[in-house]
């Protein structure tokens, strides 16, 4: 059996960390999403509801779909950095089960090699 629990568990404590701080990392950027957002939502409704004449209104809607684009732009944006984040997260998630699974490999051979 594997005497150095310490060992072969640091691995697993590493993936316990990583994951706490990787989710962190998205519920914040998740958080930070929503309250631009719900700040936008707040300023547009505001702003329509000053328009007065069909000019005005025109130009408003203009500016929407012109914000729309670029709130597309942002998502698309922001989508990419969550799979660069979540490919760099997969990376090191592997890394820790192969170091993981090269202690344990090591750990058998020390103590198979002890045992008469």
């Amino acid at each position: 059996m594997v005497n150095n629990i310490v060992g072969f568990t640091q691995p697993i404590s590493k993936l316990v960390e990583l994951n706490i701080q990787h989710f962190d990392t998205l519920m914040n950027a998740q958080k930070q999403a929503v309250d631009e957002y719900r700040l936008l939502v707040q300023q547009r409704m505001q702003s329509a509801s000053d328009i007065k004449d069909p000019v005005a209104l025109a130009q408003f809607v203009t500016e929407q779909m012109a914000m729309a684009q670029s709130n597309y732009e942002s998502m698309v944006n922001n989508s990419r950095a969550l799979f660069e984040a979540m490919t760099g997260y997969n990376a090191e998630v592997i890394q820790l089960f192969q170091e993981s699974t090269q202690q344990l490999k090591q750990q058998i051979q020390q103590e198979t090699k002890q045992k008469p």
